[in-house]
């Protein structure tokens, strides 16, 4: 069986980098414990320096040139350790890892560019791949059903979390994390797992109460050389990439077959490929069908399946093959969780999409705010890549807003240390924008040619505030995909056309017209009329805008003897009861301080502003802007119960 066809837990296992027995050990740090680990395996690659007229570049062993300081940059005074930060800079790597070596000596950091470029006929420079790098690891499912593992100050009750249900081999991050309400000096370190349903940060605690046990380190992420604008946004912690991409005849092609299809579900959206109309049937319902690509060694993608390939397979070929190519080296960066990419065939689902928002003088608001949402319905959706191939120029604002899924905090009572009144407005704010931060987040502006990459299951996301200035309809068009976890794929295209396309081949020598055969397909049941596919893509597209992922409070997590508890982070659902959770109200002082996290809910209202906004406010704004949330998602509740009643 080729490699890419392997079932994808037995390639992690052959891929890993396998710890030795008895080789992860636990410490006591004050009154927590923290694992250490054996260290993760060392990538290193040597570059070749050259000097030209051009300045001072570096090539690759294919001769490719990765870096490049102009010649006006190399005065007699730059030193060894700025010259170094500037490569670094480019090479997307910190300067920690970068190191010149003379004949297999380490050249001083001091050693000035007058000195230097003497030295340089026999000097290369050695690139530490790994350095400082995120090392994910391969984890073990325990089978007790009985284990409650600490977090922060509740246990989890492994009931609420279904542990169960998580495959037995996965991927988690060991790391420290700290709340909200920590102290530099306290928080806990905690194994992570990223997940469609959330985040499970699990502190790491005895190994009779281990939910998770590392066996491994995930297998090294492929060396994809990043396009020269790339950047990733909200720090290291945030998997949350972009760059500038300029991929020819993609607009030209969308906008034909966007004014061949005249598809306007909702005023506000027009849908140029839609994933809501390629569907198969599952027991939960229907369920979007991806193309499939093979991704080679060396980072190029391949679309399989030829005609069976997709509902659309030259749009696919053409369109969603060449931004997923682009997208392929951000992709290898992410982290939370890290893709299996190369040598593997991976599943990507393919939409197409324009925003348009009127103009202000035609009687509508010439205005758009979305919601937070993460991305697939019934789908694993695991990472998103969004190419936005047009921009109209009158449109002001719209940047894109992450924020991590990562619990905030765990709150105790009663016969615990008491951290809820340190939950404040401040506290929140800072945690928002410290470094490290507290609670991950960024704002990414967008324009045409933006390529955007981030994980789908560590981030939620939410358009923020987009204007239209201009005098007629505007528009931004993009293309998405959606990479399907591989541990929970879907059903492919090929299957779910194999069967029609046959058909219909057999079918064409006596029915000369594609209509035809298409008529005989519809009535056997093989294939959706156009309205019939796209009344069941209204019924999904209602199912998929009701709100969702809100900041709130879960009362999963629990306690021992009289203590209550609370963890507060993203859910999918609307809080069903909005009063503070049992045990809390007698600590209001005047003041729900979990107010505080829902508000976090709230749509800006000012252009520049994201998430932050609203622990700006003064009191009574922040009250009544609260208040007119919690009526208006009342409404909502009861708009979307009549409607699907």
């Amino acid at each position: 069986m080729a490699l890419g066809m392997k079932p994808y837990p037995e390639v992690v296992l052959e891929r890993m980098v396998p710890f030795p027995e008895g080789s992860v050990k636990r410490v006591r740090a004050g009154a927590r414990r923290r694992l250490i680990l054996p260290d993760p395996p060392s990538r290193q690659k040597i570059v070749a320096m050259v000097l030209s007229e051009r300045g001072l570049s570096g090539e690759g062993l294919a001769g490719e040139e990765l870096f490049l300081v102009p010649a006006e940059r190399l005065v007699s005074e730059l030193r060894l350790a700025q010259l170094l930060e500037e490569i670094a800079v480019q090479l997307k790597v910190p300067a920690a890892g970068l190191a010149l070596l003379r004949k297999g000596q380490v050249l001083a950091s001091k050693l000035r560019w007058s000195a230097l470029q003497d030295f340089l006929p026999e000097t290369v420079m050695r690139v530490d791949v790994n350095c400082d790098e995120v090392f994910p690891l391969v984890c073990r499912r325990t089978e007790a059903r009985y284990l409650e593992p600490c977090c922060g100050e509740g246990t989890l009750s492994m009931n609420d979390i279904k542990i169960q249900e998580l495959p037995k081999t996965l991927q988690a991050l060991h790391e420290h994390r700290l709340f909200v309400t920590d102290t530099p000096d306290e928080g806990g370190h905690c194994l992570l797992s990223y997940g469609r349903s959330g985040v499970l940060a699990i502190e790491v605690g005895h190994p009779q109460q281990d939910v998770f046990v590392p066996i491994g380190y995930f297998p090294m992420a492929p060396l994809w050389h990043l396009p020269a604008n790339s950047r990733q946004w909200g720090g290291r912690n945030l998997d949350v990439w972009s760059c500038s991409k300029d991929i020819p005849e993609i607009r030209r092609l969308l906008d034909a077959h966007a004014s061949e299809t005249e598809d306007r579900p909702l005023p506000r959206y027009q849908m140029v490929v839609d994933p809501n109309q390629f569907v198969y049937d599952t027991a939960d319902g229907p369920a979007w069908v991806p193309c499939e690509f093979d991704v080679a060694a060396d980072g190029s993608a391949r679309l399989v399946g030829g005609p069976c390939s997709h509902s659309s397979p030259t749009l696919a070929a053409r369109v969603a093959q060449p931004v997923l190519q682009a997208a392929l080296p951000l992709l290898s960066r992410l982290r939370r969780p890290q893709l299996l990419l190369d040598e593997r065939r991976i599943q990507v689902v393919f939409k197409a999409q324009r925003i348009i928002v009127p103009a202000a003088g035609d009687g509508s608001d010439s205005e758009y705010v979305g919601l937070w949402h993460v991305d697939g319905y019934r789908e694993h959706i695991a990472a998103v890549v969004l190419y936005y191939y047009n921009v109209d120029e009158s449109l002001e604002g719209g940047d894109m807003e992450f924020c991590g899924r990562e619990p905030l905090d765990v709150l105790g009572i009663g016969d615990c240390s008491n951290n809820f009144f340190k939950l404040s407005k401040e506290r929140l704010r800072s945690a928002l924008r410290s470094d490290p931060k507290r609670v991950e987040n960024c704002r990414v502006p967008i324009s045409t040619g933006s390529l955007l990459v981030f994980s789908n299951y560590q981030v939620t996301h939410r358009v923020l505030r987009m204007i239209n200035r201009g005098s007629s309809e505007a528009s931004r068009d993009f293309v998405a995909l959606f990479l399907v976890d591989p541990a929970k794929p879907l059903v492919p295209a090929k299957t779910v056309l194999s069967q029609q396309y046959l058909l219909t081949r057999t079918l064409s020598p006596v029915l000369p017209k594609l209509a035809e055969a298409r008529s005989i397909l519809e009535f056997l049941g093989l294939s959706r009329t156009t309205a019939s596919a796209r009344k069941l893509r209204n019924k999904l597209l209602f199912d998929q805008l009701q709100p969702s992922g809100e900041f709130c409070a879960n009362s999963s997590v629990v306690a021992t003897g009289n203590g209550c508890y609370t963890m507060i982070g993203w859910l999918h659902n609307l809080l069903s009861d909005r009063q503070p959770p049992r045990g809390f109200d007698s600590l209001m002082d005047g003041v729900n301080r979990l107010d505080y996290v829902r508000a976090l809910n709230l749509a800006p209202e000012q252009l520049d502003r994201g998430l932050s906004e609203v622990l700006s406010l003064e009191s009574d704004d922040f009250a009544t802007r609260l208040a007119l949330y919690d009526a208006c998602a009342d409404v909502v509740d009861e708009s979307y119960a009549l409607l699907d009643d």
